[in-house]
């Protein structure tokens, strides 16, 4: 869930005076989020393809000749390149996972294992008030 605009400025507030009054804990604080991420295998694979996608094209435009279409065939070849190496770089949150609902949608009949465990034991313990 996205916050709004008036989050993100608390936020903002908070973070600028943690900073003030505690730079160590703030200095933890950083190193630890930055810590937490990771390469995603996932973007790097991408990210390989789209580098050797990008190297194919600069080549192929390279040797097609000295026209417009050939510089413009390297230009998105070199720019795929970079998109590549961009992606692969890109570093993702450890831990983060949608959530159940996200997942898989919930059957409308059904409910979930922890939700009828619930029932259960609220129905137990009302039987024996």
């Amino acid at each position: 869930m996205a916050l709004s605009e008036r989050e993100q400025q608390v936020l903002r507030d908070l973070e600028s005076q943690l900073h003030e009054e505690d730079p160590a804990l703030a200095e933890t604080l950083e190193r630890e989020e930055r810590r937490l991420t990771r390469p995603s295998p996932r973007h790097i694979g991408a990210g390989v393809a789209l580098v050797l996608v990008g190297i194919a094209l600069l080549i192929s435009g390279v040797a097609v000749g000295h026209g417009v279409g050939s510089i413009l065939l390297g230009v998105a070849g070199f720019a795929v390149a970079v998109w590549g190496v961009s992606l692969a770089l890109t570093r993702t949150a450890v831990g983060v996972t949608a959530t159940p609902q996200e997942r898989r949608p919930k059957s409308p009949g059904r409910s979930s294992f922890m939700e009828r465990q619930s029932e259960r034991w609220d129905r137990r313990r009302d039987a024996q008030d």
